[in-house]
């Protein structure tokens, strides 16, 4: 059983078979997922070392480093959403394990410094100051937008496009 704090603070409990039925539906999209049986971390991390041997051959800068050693396909597991009503799961994918986890941290490195943090904030604190802060205003909407599934429904070509644009 999983258990959870609810609103009223007092302890409820998700069956183990519900929370494993929801994670095998969202797993289940093949849109999204697919299953696979064996292990391909040696096929992509021998595609992604051709892939850096090119770019770092070409250019004395931004440089990356080969990938060695062992990796595993990323797991999954998920979070229940707790004041939703059913409890629907927010699926999460952990990349850690995987080829292309050193990879992904060296390019967030390289792009940071060029996205743009005008409507950005860094944590909630600093948005608790903004409303403190600010004058009062007739028009003004404060909106929470509830992402489902954020990093599973986003077109990684359409992204990819997009940063090349936005840094190019």
């Amino acid at each position: 059983m999983v258990r959870r704090a609810d609103k009223t603070a007092a302890f409820a409990i998700i069956p183990r078979q519900e929370y494993l039925t929801k994670m095998y539906n969202i797993l289940a999209n093949t849109s999204k997922f697919t299953k696979i049986t064996r292990n391909p971390m040696e096929q992509i991390k021998k595609k992604i070392n051709r892939v850096i041997d090119t770019i770092n051959a070409s250019s004395s800068s931004p440089h990356f480093n080969k990938l060695t050693g062992d990796h595993s396909p990323g797991h999954a597991f998920g979070n229940v959403k707790i004041l939703k009503p059913n409890n629907p799961i927010r699926p999460i994918i952990s990349q850690i394990p995987t080829a292309t986890y050193s990879v992904a941290k060296r390019l967030n490195e390289i792009l940071t410094p060029h996205v743009p943090t005008d409507y950005a904030l860094t944590s909630t604190q600093e948005f608790l100051d903004i409303l403190t802060n600010a004058p009062p205003a007739k028009n003004h909407i404060i909106a929470s937008l509830d992402v489902e599934s954020l990093f599973t429904n986003i077109d990684v070509d359409r992204t990819i496009q997009f940063i090349l644009d936005r840094i190019y």
